[in-house]
């Protein structure tokens, strides 16, 4: 049977105090109140001795805060999402806010459940990168009045948003290739219709036209079997430079490539939109186009504080740029 848990009522009556007395010295409002050392010490030793633990909902109560942020995340186990996150909540924790961090997998509807479940925690603020389209999620923002930042992947275009702009970036990357390209082979991950993918393909599909260089885009199946056959048919189909758009694209890209005994950058050039840290070890080396993480992360932060602050100025969109990271493979 689960033991009765350790009230401010529990300390007062083994000490013979009131009730508050133990809490203004809990609270750290002992010399406020002019409560001796001698009976702060021993306030604190029985709650320690008694495994006092503050509640924390009743105390937030009080303080009209939480000091709670949520953190809404598409794919916890994408890289980019992974060092996000890490970087979110470190800041956070570094000027005294827990995270609350939920992954809604690009599912739709559970992201609408998890958000309100944050919103039904009073949590103080929310960081998004949402799934859906920001029509879908009016309904829920409206029934809080907590600031909100969107944070890679924009959201309501009156709000904050701190990201890139990925159709510029994604139109710069045909001139990176070190031959001009016969054939532009976008391959694109699943889900398809996110608003940042949609953006890369719009943006390589604008900048082939213009250099009139031919171009498909396929969606990546998750079965490596298929990717196998699909690199096999885009090849034979003139395909000679391939951008994925996203590094958990370019895993099983090369994986194909290599079964087809098709060498890089021999036989076809590659470029992952999406860096990763094992792409230099790689034989050839990945070039890829490195998004800023951190510095969304802590943009989105900085923003969110503002927005703490209750400041009424409109929101504002930061896009911030890319580097190119320019290995061998391109």
């Amino acid at each position: 049977m689960k033991e009765k848990r350790t009230s401010l009522s529990d300390i007062a009556k083994a000490l013979n105090v009131s009730k508050a007395t133990v809490s203004f010295v809990l609270n750290d409002k002992g010399d406020q109140f002019n409560i001796s050392k001698e009976k702060q010490r021993l306030i604190r030793e029985k709650a320690k001795e008694l495994l006092y633990v503050p509640n924390f909902f009743a105390k937030s109560l009080r303080h009209g805060e939480t000091k709670t942020i949520g953190l809404v995340l598409p794919d916890i186990s994408n890289p980019f999402y992974a060092e996000l996150c890490k970087t979110i909540q470190e800041k956070l924790y570094n000027s005294g806010y827990n995270t609350f961090i939920v992954n809604t997998n690009d599912d739709k509807e559970l992201e609408k459940v998890l958000m309100t479940e944050l919103i039904q925690r009073s949590i103080d603020g929310m960081i998004i990168a949402p799934s859906n389209h920001i029509d879908d999620l009016v309904p829920i923002l409206i029934a809080t009045h907590i600031p909100v930042v969107f944070a890679d992947r924009p959201g309501d275009e009156n709000a904050d948003f701190v990201g890139i702009d990925n159709k510029k970036e994604s139109e710069n990357i045909i001139s990176l290739f070190s031959i001009k390209p016969k054939k532009v082979v976008s391959l694109v991950p699943i889900p398809s219709n996110v608003s940042t993918i949609r953006a890369r393909v719009n943006g390589i599909q604008a900048s082939c036209k213009k250099s009139k260089v031919d171009f498909s885009s396929v969606e990546l199946p998750f079965e490596q079997e298929k990717i196998d056959k699909l690199i096999k048919l885009e090849i034979e189909n003139g395909g000679d430079s391939f951008i994925t758009l996203n590094n958990k694209c370019t895993l099983p890209v090369l994986s194909a490539l290599k079964k087809l005994n098709i060498e890089v950058p021999k036989d076809v050039r590659l470029i992952s939109f999406d860096d990763n840290d094992s792409f230099d070890y790689m034989n050839p080396p990945i070039s890829a186009l490195k998004l800023p993480i951190n510095e969304i992360g802590l943009k989105s932060v900085e923003r969110l504080y503002e927005r703490l602050k209750e400041s009424k100025a409109p929101g504002e969109h930061f896009f911030l740029g890319c580097d190119f990271q320019a290995r061998g493979s391109h």
